[in-house]
């Protein structure tokens, strides 16, 4: 495209020192809706020293994300500052190394393997519902944490996990905490320099790492190969014959362990607080659950299409990836614009999805968007939850399945309400977390 026919990126105006880094600290998602009010297609704007390009379209994310997806890599940011936590996992990974392990893990998340965990999924699920007694008050956010900790550790790790849940999720929260207060510093410290934010991310990390090597060298001892993805990065060799090390398996396992609970967790979390607020969308899916009248098994959930669809419109006003971020590894043209070598490129998936062109009155809880055929009217990248493209994330399908198992097995036994009416606030953290928790009431309907 020549000189002429591009056309230059609008800015967004901010302070004259820090741009837009102060109300990006303090309420993210705020600046990621307010850009899109602003310029819905693609703006510039200042995070401290740091500039950066915004994608609010959906064809403009396609081609970031897909179709020229060779021109960029991830954003130094998360790279750096997740490297400790993640290692270099599936998510930090680039390139050849990405595609590498990609391939090595796809079978644990084949059509078939995942659904051989839905009977899994259901019977904890199950026995959380049977442990909560009528009239009790509790954080929902907090039982499905442990809950989706418990899933992963068994589906993925064969391993029972259950016990450190209050540990695990403890480290996970200060280590998102630090990250993310590390990425809106206006001069951010790596790592590596012993300040107190990093030493307690270290600490957080140790924690975690305890857990996952403690399962590795059990496995190791064993030598059983138990079909889960455990059992196969154990088995992986290197393309000089040699196995995977210990820290190899554990930047893979620590990647999946946390991905496969936080996300799921909070999308249920949200689910249940926007049905206990749209209770006429509630009794739709008690009445579909009833209709079943049993606990689902996985080839019982193309039975449950109210459930599946609220799920996917929570995700849609929650998305478990609401931002993701790239850095252009080579001057690129993306529609009619030029981004130079270096830049920051943020695709704004929350405010995609909140588009008022795309999702009528978008803030309102509508699952009908999801309902029949009506998914298919959504442009490329007009809803994408789990990212797009070529790193798209690898459990989607285990998260949304698990999603629909878990709502559909907790709602049959159980009706959930809020305490009090005060709204709950989004803490904007790697994920879209409940501020404060959720906290509900118990109602038993269903006491078999």
């Amino acid at each position: 495209m020549s000189a002429p026919d591009l056309v230059p990126i609008p800015r967004i105006s901010g302070d004259p020192v820090l741009g837009h880094l102060r109300a990006f600290r303090e309420d993210r998602t705020a600046v990621l809706l307010c850009v899109a009010r602003e310029q819905p297609e693609i703006a510039r704007l200042r995070l401290g020293f740091v500039p950066v390009v915004m994608i609010g379209s959906p064809a403009l994310a396609h081609e970031v994300l897909a179709v020229k997806h060779a021109s960029f890599v991830k954003a130094p940011g998360l790279a750096i500052f997740l490297r400790p936590l993640l290692g270099r996992g599936l998510l930090t990974s680039e390139r050849e190394v990405h595609a590498r392990q990609r391939r090595l893990i796809a079978p644990a998340f084949a059509h078939k393997r995942i659904a051989s965990y839905a009977s899994t999924m259901a019977e904890r699920s199950v026995r959380l519902a049977a442990s909560l007694a009528n009239g009790r008050v509790l954080d929902i956010s907090e039982a499905v944490l442990g809950l989706t900790l418990e899933i992963v550790g068994k589906t993925l790790f064969d391993a029972e996990v259950g016990s450190n849940a209050d540990e695990v999720g403890h480290a996970v929260t200060v280590a998102m905490e630090c990250v993310m207060s590390q990425l809106s510093s206006l001069v951010p410290i790596p790592p590596f320099v012993p300040t107190p934010t990093n030493l307690r991310n270290r600490r957080a990390v140790a924690q975690l790492d305890a857990i996952l090597y403690r399962i590795i060298r059990e496995r190791r001892a064993q030598g059983d190969d138990r079909g889960d993805l455990l059992s196969m990065l154990l088995a992986t060799q290197d393309e000089d014959g040699g196995s995977m090390t210990d820290r190899q398996i554990r930047d893979e396992a620590m990647t999946l362990f946390l991905a496969g609970h936080e996300t799921t967790a909070n999308a249920l979390s949200w689910a249940l607080y926007l049905l206990a607020k749209n209770p006429e969308a509630r009794a739709r899916v008690e009445a579909e659950i009833d209709a079943l009248g049993r606990v689902p098994s996985y080839d019982d959930l193309k039975l449950l299409p109210w459930t599946l669809a609220v799920l996917k419109e929570t995700m849609r006003l929650y998305p478990p990836a609401y931002i993701l971020a790239r850095r252009v590894a080579q001057d690129v043209v993306i529609g009619r614009h030029a981004i130079k070598k270096y830049t920051i490129v943020l695709v704004n998936v929350l405010g995609i999805h909140r588009r008022p062109d795309l999702f009528p009155r978008p803030e309102s809880f509508e699952p009908e968007r999801f309902m029949g055929d009506a998914e298919k009217a959504f442009p490329r990248c007009g809803y994408m939850p789990f990212g797009a493209g070529p790193r798209i994330c690898i459990g989607n399908h285990f998260a949304l399945m698990e999603g629909h198992v878990i709502l559909a097995s907790l709602l049959r036994r159980l009706r959930l309400d809020l305490v009090d009416d005060a709204p709950v606030t989004v803490e904007p953290l790697v994920t879209l977390r409940p501020r404060g928790g959720i906290r509900m009431r118990v109602t038993v309907r269903d006491s078999s």
